[in-house]
């Protein structure tokens, strides 16, 4: 049974509907292998209801996430607590104060570094 097609076939929908055909980062990203498992985790642990790789819905575009944090050499450590622990204030302009809910008994840690280093990958 190969699983590759239908990775591809999600990466490939859900990166389309983000907007990300103009964005050669992003597509490059898209092609990868490694890019369509995490964005499966995502989409398994219901990250996609909130966010998306480059539109914002509820929650900001994680684009913009990586763009931000791209230079502070404590990004990681800090996203990886803040889906952990959830909070607000960081993106009010974005989300109109909704908070991210703590996700810390919900999602492995092992698939928040995933997503976390995903994220910070996209500006690097």
């Amino acid at each position: 049974m190969n699983i590759k097609l239908p990775i591809t076939a999600i990466l490939a929908t859900l990166l389309t509907a983000c907007g990300s055909g103009a964005n050669p980062t992003i597509q490059k990203i898209a092609g990868s292998k490694e890019a369509g498992a995490v964005i499966e985790i995502a989409r398994m642990n219901g990250c996609l209801n909130c966010h998306r790789v480059t539109s914002s819905i509820i929650g900001p575009a994680w684009d913009l996430v990586s763009e931000r944090y791209k230079n502070a050499p404590e990004a990681r450590e800090f996203l990886i607590n803040k889906v952990k622990k959830g909070g607000n204030g960081n993106w009010n302009s974005i989300t109109g104060g909704a908070k991210m809910p703590p996700h810390e008994h919900m999602v492995s840690d092992e698939h928040i570094e995933k997503i976390v280093d995903f994220i910070l990958s996209l500006k690097r």
